[in-house]
């Protein structure tokens, strides 16, 4: 299955982080919505809108001069681009709650391509037995969801991938124009004669997020979190591997991302986010890492040995506490000259150094360091656990991973063992915690009803229709985005998080 968003179509979610509180007109007076001061006539606009009158308000903007208008009444939304006739008429209907400019969110600079050094490369799936646990489990009938950008066809991945969802449609004629989603990919559900990943008979689905220079807006990622909650059943999606982050500006309660994974994670999605590459300084972690439901996968250096009393938590590796004083990384996984597949010709494979463009690595696999991979081995441990224990809530998949867990040296955080989670009692997490309370907002204004100081065990989610939710009514004055930092390889002005 592959599928587009259109243009706008893709657009339509960014209003999550730029709504403001929602106003109601009074009966008998005007109403004017409130407009994004940084909007102007010709700018992409996303307007929020009334419950089931997002083709109405589409038909008006159209009418009077706005053009591209797509409407999504399962959210509420309408995205166009705006005249200063249209954009007057909007603001003047009742039924628009806001009005938004749409937002481009780019990667910062740190790394550049796959590894060319001859370092040791890490015995990664060994490392964390995840070849002793493959004589019980191997990934079968567990779909994990990657958002990145994007998988290529490899060899080593042929069957695997199920779905492909494009939410950057910006014309690149590669599945995969970056190579980086390709690599993460390969340590999830890789199945070679020579290399494999951690569960090698999973499934994949691709959504892909960003462009082949890392770069990306809110919406493709926002966008991208609806389809999956839409598709999850219909896929059998039960892991999401999140290699993004971005630095965590106050409490989960008030990041839209906590809401959003949240969502995600109490659908029954087991939700394995990286901890980022800013450490060793405490209160690194990124978020949605810093979500404190969610797995959260920091990396270390096995020193390309399967021994582990030489294993040590990588200077890199982002660390909490969290801005809520959550302790993270909730494990770690190998991360450092991590080997896993290579895509020839893609911005990670060229060199482009004195405007030359010469391949970087050479054959099937490449090297590249960073918690990207390590995530990526844990999101595959989660599938194993899954495939074992079918009734695992996302919950209990952290609590086996982290009970299983054995030392590492000079951290109190464990390392990933993989053949271990699957006979292990898990550990009691996240006991007591309070779902964030964006998402509470989110699932009130559908109509669930939750009274003060509930705890989220108290709370029903199989009787939530996930399917159905709308955003409406969420205020997101406190969401910030600058500075966001997408998990991988960097080059240029573009920052991933493999180091």
């Amino acid at each position: 299955m592959t599928g587009q968003m259109g243009d706008s179509a893709r657009r339509l979610l960014a209003a999550f982080f730029a709504l403001a509180l929602l106003f109601t007109a009074l009966p008998g007076t005007s109403w004017t919505a409130p407009v994004d001061p940084g909007l102007a006539a010709g700018d992409y606009a996303l307007v929020q809108v009334a419950h089931g009158t997002a083709e109405a308000v589409a038909a008006k903007a159209t009418a009077a001069g706005a053009t591209d208008v797509a409407a999504l009444d399962t959210i509420d939304i309408v995205t166009a681009r705006i005249s200063a006739d249209s954009l007057r008429s909007l603001q003047s209907d009742s039924r628009v709650s806001f009005i938004a400019t749409d937002a481009v969110i780019t990667a910062s600079a740190r790394r550049e391509r796959y590894e060319r050094s001859n370092g040791r490369p890490s015995p990664g799936v060994s490392v964390v037995d995840a070849d002793q646990a493959w004589v019980h489990a191997t990934g079968r009938d567990v779909t994990v969801a990657l958002m990145d950008t994007g998988i290529a066809e490899h060899p080593d991945l042929a069957g695997s991938v199920i779905a492909r969802v494009d939410f950057v449609n910006d014309g690149a004629t590669l599945l995969d124009p970056s190579g980086h989603g390709t690599f993460v990919a390969g340590l999830v559900a890789a199945h070679g004669e020579t290399f494999k990943g951690v569960a090698p008979d999973a499934k994949l689905v691709s959504l892909r997020v960003l462009d082949q220079n890392g770069m990306g807006t809110m919406h493709s990622v926002l966008a991208a979190f609806d389809w999956l909650l839409h598709n999850r059943s219909t896929m059998r999606i039960k892991v999401l591997n999140l290699s993004f982050g971005a630095p965590q500006r106050s409490s989960y309660h008030r990041e839209l991302l906590a809401g959003v994974v949240e969502s995600a994670w109490f659908a029954g999605i087991t939700v394995v986010a990286a901890a980022g590459n800013d450490g060793p300084t405490a209160g690194t972690v990124s978020m949605p890492g810093a979500d404190p439901f969610v797995i959260t996968v920091g990396s270390f250096a096995d020193q390309g040995t399967v021994a582990t009393n030489d294993d040590r938590e990588s200077a890199f590796s982002s660390r909490g506490p969290t801005r809520d004083g959550f302790a993270k990384p909730d494990v770690l996984a190998p991360g450092e000259h991590i080997v896993s597949l290579r895509v020839p010709g893609t911005a990670l494979d060229l060199d482009q150094a004195g405007g030359g463009r010469s391949e970087v690595a050479a054959g099937p696999y490449a090297k590249l360091t960073g918690t990207s991979a390590s995530t990526a081995i844990a999101a595959g441990g989660a599938a194993l656990v899954l495939e074992t224990h079918r009734s695992y809530s996302p919950t209990q998949v952290k609590g086996a991973l982290i009970a299983s867990g054995r030392h590492v040296v000079g951290t109190r955080t464990p390392g990933l063992d993989v053949d271990d989670a699957l006979t292990v009692r898990p550990a009691r997490v996240n006991a007591g915690l309070l779902p964030s309370r964006v998402l509470l907002r989110l699932l009130a204004a559908n109509g669930n009803v939750f009274g003060p100081g509930i705890a989220w065990d108290g709370i029903s989610w199989e009787g939530i229709s996930w399917e159905s939710v709308s955003w409406e009514g969420v205020a997101w004055e406190a969401v910030s985005w600058e500075g966001v930092t997408w998990d991988g390889v960097t080059w240029d002005s573009v920052t991933w998080e493999l180091r």
